[in-house]
C-alpha cells in the first residue's frame, strides 16, 4: 500500500492516554457512584483498564463523557446484595458484555436502551465529573506514542498530516503544544468541529480532512477503536483510505486487533516500528 497523507487520532495512537483519560473515567464512574448514589468505597478499583477498553469496543463510545456515562448506567443496573462499589466490582463482566452487544456501534443510546435511564443521571453532571478530575490531575499523566522524530521524518519525506479526534479544540491545541508536534499537521478536525450526529464511526471527520487536503490522494487513518475502523471503511465510498489499527496502548491486544479486523482494518500494527514500514513501504 502506498500513501500521500497520514490521519491520526490522538488517544491511544499519538498520544498514550491510558494513565489520562481511561483511568480519569475509572475516577470518574467510582466518584459519581459513590457521590450521588452512595455506593461505599472500596480498596479495590472498581474499573480495570481492561473493562473500560471492552466497553470502548461496544462502538460509539470515542468520546469519554459518553462512556463514563455509558458505564454509570450499566452498574446502575446491577443488583448488589451491599450498597458497596466492592459488590458492583464482583457482579460486573464488561469483558462477556462485549461478547453479548451485537448490535454496534452501541453508543449512549444502546446503553439507555438495555441498562434503563437512572433518576439523578445526565451526562452532564458526570461531564462536569469527569473535567474537574481530568484538568485537576489526570491530563498531566500522558505521554507521546508516536515520536517527533517520526512526524519530522513522515513530513520531510512530503506526506499531508492529518488529525481526526473526539476531543475539543481546546483540549487538542493544549495537548499538541504541550508536546510541541503542533507544526506537523495540516489540518485538524475536533469534537468541536463535528455536529454530534456525525462523531466516529460516521466519516465526516474524514471528509473533512480531505476536503481540505485534496480529495485525490491516498490516505491511511490509524486508530485504536473499532468506531476508527467503520469511520474510514465508510469514508471509501468517497475517498482513497484504508484503516490501520494501532494497539501500542491496549491492555488487550488479541482481543482489540480481532475487533479492529473484524470492523475493517486493512492491517493492524503493534506500534510505532510497524506503523514506520506500513507507511513506507517496507
Amino acid at each position: 500500500m502506498r500513501f500521500d497523507a497520514v490521519v491520526f487520532d490522538i488517544d491511544n495512537v499519538l498520544i498514550d492516554t491510558r494513565a489520562s483519560y481511561i483511568d480519569c473515567i475509572r475516577a470518574a464512574v467510582a466518584s459519581y457512584l459513590e457521590t450521588t448514589f452512595g455506593f461505599h468505597i472500596s480498596r479495590a478499583p472498581l474499573l480495570s483498564r481492561k473493562d473500560v477498553e471492552a466497553f470502548k469496543s461496544l462502538g460509539g463510545f470515542n468520546d469519554d463523557w459518553d462512556t463514563s456515562y455509558g458505564l454509570v448506567l450499566y452498574f446502575l443496573s446491577l443488583k448488589p446484595k451491599r450498597r458497596t462499589l466492592n459488590e458492583l466490582s464482583k457482579q460486573k463482566n464488561l469483558l462477556r458484555l462485549a461478547t453479548m452487544i451485537k448490535s454496534k456501534p452501541f453508543g449512549v443510546r444502546g446503553a439507555e436502551r438495555a441498562f434503563g435511564i437512572q433518576n439523578g443521571v445526565t451526562l452532564k453532571k458526570i461531564a462536569d465529573v469527569f473535567q474537574r478530575l481530568f484538568l485537576g490531575d489526570f491530563v498531566w499523566n500522558e505521554q507521546l506514542l508516536i515520536s517527533k522524530s517520526f512526524l519530522e521524518q513522515l513530513k520531510r519525506k512530503g506526506f499531508k498530516l492529518g488529525i481526526v479526534t473526539g476531543r475539543n479544540r481546546e483540549e487538542t491545541r493544549f495537548t499538541l503544544r504541550r508536546f510541541r508536534i503542533d507544526r506537523f499537521f495540516d489540518a485538524i478536525v475536533t469534537k468541536d468541529e463535528t455536529p454530534d450526529t456525525k462523531r466516529k464511526p460516521h466519516p465526516y471527520g474524514l471528509l473533512q480532512i480531505a476536503n481540505a487536503l485534496g480529495n485525490r490522494l491516498r490516505y491511511v487513518y490509524v486508530g485504536d477503536l473499532p468506531d476508527d475502523m467503520l469511520a474510514a471503511k465508510s469514508a471509501r465510498k468517497k475517498i482513497n483510505i484504508a484503516a490501520c489499527g494501532f494497539l501500542a496502548a491496549t491492555e488487550d491486544p488479541k482481543r482489540l486487533g480481532r475487533e479492529l479486523k473484524k470492523a475493517g482494518a486493512a492491517c493492524v500494527c503493534t506500534g510505532q516500528r510497524e506503523l514506520k514500514d506500513l507507511i513506507f513501504g517496507k
